[in-house]
């Protein structure tokens, strides 16, 4: 039965006046963290796409599901919608918020997860550690939905954990709707509920009558879980494009048949790079940390410790066997387990030394990603990705500024390369409420539309924007107006002006 009375009496009889002071503390440290500079760090292709679909989805009710014409879950578009309501002269700002909350919905899971399991002082050493390890910190300030899938796997993982425990049919019905909610963030969190088939290994017993029946009646509870999990999942039947979800997960995740076919195709590149991106991306030492907290914990309870060891084993094994396309970011749960067990370890013992190393290994990532982006420590990948390569969108407000200047004069075009993503959707990230510029994506750009374009220069200033073109013949109408370079000199943006036609 529930009494808020019961929940104030534990919580003040759990917590000291310390204890709250210091959760205070790991609050502010955690908004400062995701907030300072949130949208400067330049947008990334990917975000673009995402805050369009909200705010095409804010303005037209008909298209709430318009995710999944790219067969992608609704969630993050649902979730945007309020915070461009609070900030809609700043898209960039309202989308990152989104990351952002999911990372305080994170810490607020770590938090409890970790008392639950190893005590109260863990539970605040691993806090601490989540605000600073690199890997959360970055994806909590992006427009992406990974931060949400992150939060979906402690939440259905600390869930699980309580129904094992527990087995109460409330507490089944809470991890329904919860895993329902986050299956509406990424189709991979299907991983996460499925894995609770191996909690039982928490019930073992030398008593084998006992443990049956309560195995029996945990998977009842997570049957219903699961029952009502699907029915949320399914509301996307709504709408007509639901099934571009399955085609799209074929572009990431081999079939079946697939993978028998060509079993082996993508697994030596992910065995290499999987704990790599992890351990990289943790900032290195943590990570390591991690894993020696595995060791420490298998030898001292045996259960939990594998049960641990089969939450990182299992999708492991799934992810190099079948994963097409491996970023850092879709391995983003992975670091939440070895936080959690890196926590414990350094819970155990006085170990200031290590605090100090975790300390060294985080604070150039940490620093770079709040202040100086151009030398974020990431791998290959993720600079080609956030830094370096076409998808960064270096100097684009500064193009919006300019374009916002010249709409004083008059309307201003701009006919943009690329009508998805880049360069269309990322331009429309900055076009706040009342601008008089109107953005033209094409796909190819090149002098046929630039000749249909020329009649608009009559009452239009009418600019172009090359976001992939490196080359540019002398008789196409166009003056070049700035070149936009990046670090690491492998791409750059080109802003040109349309010329007329030669009187």
């Amino acid at each position: 039965m529930f009494d808020i009375f019961k929940i104030f009496a534990y919580l003040k009889k759990t917590f000291s006046r310390k204890d709250i002071y210091l959760l205070i503390f790991i609050l502010i440290l955690f908004f400062f963290t995701r907030l300072v500079n949130l949208d400067k760090f330049p947008i990334f292709s990917d975000e673009a796409i995402y805050i369009h679909w909200a705010k095409v989805a804010w303005h037209d009710a008909s298209w709430r599901f318009i995710s999944l014409t790219d067969g992608k879950q609704p969630l993050q578009t649902w979730g945007t919608i309020p915070f461009l309501k609070l900030f809609p002269n700043n898209a960039l700002l309202a989308g990152r918020l989104f990351g952002v909350a999911g990372g305080l919905l994170s810490l607020i899971g770590i938090f409890i997860l970790l008392m639950s399991m190893f005590g109260k002082k863990t539970a605040f050493i691993g806090s601490f550690l989540y605000v600073f390890t690199p890997y959360f910190l970055f994806y909590e300030r992006m427009a992406l939905v990974d931060s949400w899938v992150n939060a979906g796997f402690i939440w259905i993982f600390l869930l699980l954990y309580y129904l094992v425990e527990n087995q109460q049919l409330s507490m089944s019905l809470l991890l329904g709707l919860v895993s329902g909610i986050f299956l509406l963030a990424k189709s991979s969190v299907r991983i996460f509920l499925m894995l609770g088939m191996i909690s039982p290994l928490l019930l073992l017993k030398k008593n084998l009558k006992k443990f049956f029946h309560e195995t029996f009646n945990y998977y009842i509870l997570l049957a219903i879980a699961a029952g009502i999990a699907i029915v949320i999942y399914n509301v996307q039947r709504l709408s007509p494009f639901f099934h571009f979800v399955a085609e799209k997960n074929l572009t990431f995740v081999m079939s079946f048949p697939e993978f028998f076919k060509t079993p082996f195709q993508y697994f030596w590149n992910n065995l290499r790079y999987t704990p790599l991106y992890i351990i990289w991306e943790m900032g290195f030492v943590l990570g390591l940390i991690g894993l020696a907290g595995l060791i420490k914990l298998i030898r001292s309870d045996k259960k939990l410790g594998a049960y641990f060891f089969l939450w990182i084993l299992l999708p492991f094994i799934a992810i190099v066997f079948f994963t097409k396309v491996l970023f850092p970011r879709y391995l983003i749960f992975f670091a939440s387990l070895l936080l959690i067990l890196a926590a414990y370890y350094l819970s155990e013992k006085k170990r200031t030394i290590l605090f100090v190393f975790i300390f060294l290994s985080v604070l150039i990532f940490d620093s770079t990603m709040l202040f100086a982006y151009q030398y974020i420590p990431f791998p290959a990948v993720d600079r080609g990705q956030y830094i370096e390569g076409w998808p960064a969108g270096w100097g684009i407000k500064e193009t919006m500024d300019f374009a916002r200047q010249k709409a004083k004069e008059k309307p201003v075009v701009i006919i943009a390369e690329g009508n998805f993503g880049m360069a269309s959707d990322v331009l429309d990230v900055f076009l706040k409420p009342g601008d008089n510029i109107t953005i033209k994506g094409y796909w190819p750009l090149d002098e046929r539309q630039l000749y249909e374009n020329q009649p608009l220069l009559k009452d239009h200033y009418v600019y172009v924007f090359f976001s992939h073109r490196e080359q540019f013949p002398d008789i196409w109408p166009i003056k070049l107006i700035k070149r936009i370079t990046k670090p690491g000199d492998q791409s750059d943006f080109h802003l040109f002006e349309l010329l007329p036609k030669p009187q």
